[in-house]
């Protein structure tokens, strides 16, 4: 008991720590915490280092199996390597980039803050990041019109979101954004806030920043919505491109407007709804379908819908509910789905649930540096998403029966015999994915079916297979 105690005595905490109402107490399990996750991850590392040692070792002892060793595991690479991912950082434009780098720039020249703002910043980033996780139930629906909370969520929360949708934006299958259709293309964000899904579509799509889009951009903040559109029309003046034109309604999700929608998107605003309500999930996804094909051209069979919510298990149920709810009404998922099957991963308690992870070593300098002055240091990023194009003739011409095509979505596993294994979504159902080499969440693979029976694991029941 002394020594704990004395631990504790040596946690120095800076000034904004003290003044944030950290304790040394929860500095100390704070960077326990932090330590464990480090050494888990040296862990993995030294694996993978030592079993790449091991097979260094038997080429070299064994010099007339060498080049057949060579030659197999580069074959493997080849067989191995992935047909898509979420998260490939080269897909993102070397522009867009350089403006998140940048990005504090574009918000300061919307809302510029003076030396004790700045100060304060931290301490109002960590009061609000309480207040969204920890506080759920007691959350007010107009927080962001509280001026010191929507001025920590566009300067620290708007730009984490950039991050993660901007980098899967990128990497979404390039026919989901086919606006092909000379005339406007109506669009919708419900619950969008300081337009983040605007804002990272057209960071993340050259190929729309020219379309003729018409974005209706809803929220109850209408403060949220005027700097949301100023640093949007900054953020196109620093590409050099003409701006989208955006309609803000102010209103919550059901609001009316005028036309009837090509493209609706919707992020982070499902996983308010589920926690503000006490409806079971599966009543809440069929009422809110309705409510989000209210406003979907009907004519258009074409249309299509995202949604991106936190990766959380409630959010990820949630989602996976939506998923099934809108498949009934003739939207399929182009992605992360590569099948139209039911979902194996869909939540339930005891379950597997949908959700995807990258890491943020390469997300801007400045915006980490902020989160460690929060005391909110980020490793990754986590989501759960849908995006669905409408498909009257109810074919999923993905399902190719000769081919077993599957998307990771879980990190590495430590299995029985030093082996190494990864959750992965399929037409076939859940897999356990036995692999040599690294695999990363997100990343999608298309093998021959298989023509044996597939073994089951017994704590997981999913289907076993090896890469």
């Amino acid at each position: 008991m002394n020594e704990t105690n004395n631990d504790i005595e040596k946690i120095e905490l800076k000034w904004w720590e003290i003044k944030q109402g950290i304790t040394p107490y929860a500095k100390k399990k704070a960077l326990e915490k932090k330590a464990n996750k480090h050494s888990k991850r040296k862990a993995l590392q030294a694996m993978e280092a030592e079993k790449n040692k091991a097979q260094e070792t038997v080429a070299k002892n064994q010099p007339h199996v060498k080049k057949q060793h060579a030659e197999k595991k580069q074959n493997l690479r080849k067989e191995i390597l992935p047909e898509s991912s979420l998260f490939n950082s080269q897909n993102i434009p070397k522009e867009t980039k350089k403006i998140l780098e940048n990005f504090s720039s574009i918000i300061a020249s919307t809302i510029p803050l003076n030396s004790k703002q700045r100060s304060q910043l931290p301490g109002e980033i960590r009061s609000l990041s309480h207040h969204l996780t920890d506080e759920r139930g007691e959350r007010r629906v107009g927080y962001m019109n509280t001026p010191s909370s929507l001025t920590a969520y566009i300067h620290y929360f708007l730009r984490w979101n950039l991050v993660r949708l901007v980098k899967l934006f990128a990497n979404l299958p390039s026919d989901f954004f086919d606006f092909t259709d000379s005339k406007e293309t109506i669009c919708l964000d419900a619950g969008s806030g300081p337009l983040t899904i605007p804002t990272a579509l057209f960071l993340a799509r050259p190929e729309l920043r020219n379309r003729p889009l018409v974005w209706y951009c809803m929220d109850i903040s209408q403060q949220a919505l005027s700097y949301g559109e100023n640093i949007f029309l900054s953020t196109a003046a620093a590409l050099k491109c003409e701006a989208w034109k955006i309609v803000r309604v102010k209103g919550e999700f059901g609001t009316q407007i005028k036309d009837k929608v090509d493209f609706l998107t919707c992020g982070n605003v499902f996983n308010e709804i589920v926690d503000d309500y006490n409806f079971p999930p599966d009543y809440l996804a069929k009422k809110y379908t309705e409510k989000l094909l209210s406003y979907v051209n009907a004519e258009n069979k074409d249309s299509r819908i995202l949604i991106v919510e936190p990766g959380t298990p409630k959010a990820s149920r949630f989602v996976s509910l939506m998923r099934a709810a809108l498949m009934r009404k003739e939207y399929f998922p182009c992605s992360p789905c590569t099948h139209c099957s039911e979902c194996p991963m869909e939540g339930k308690k005891g379950g597997k649930w949908c959700n995807f992870a990258f890491s943020t070593e390469d997300a801007p300098a400045e915006l980490k540096k902020l989160s460690e002055k929060a005391g909110l240091p980020k490793e990754r990023a986590v989501l759960s998403f849908l995006a669905l194009k409408r498909n009257t003739t109810k074919e999923d011409a993905r399902s190719k029966e000769e081919k077993l095509t599957f998307r990771i979505a879980s990190d590495p596993i430590f299995l029985p015999e030093h082996k190494t294994g990864y959750y992965a979504c399929s037409q076939k159902g859940l897999l356990l994915v036995e692999s040599e080499e690294r695999l990363y969440s997100g990343d999608s693979f298309s093998i021959p079916l298989p023509k044996y029976e597939l073994k089951t694991d017994r704590k997981s029941g999913a289907l076993k297979i090896r890469l």
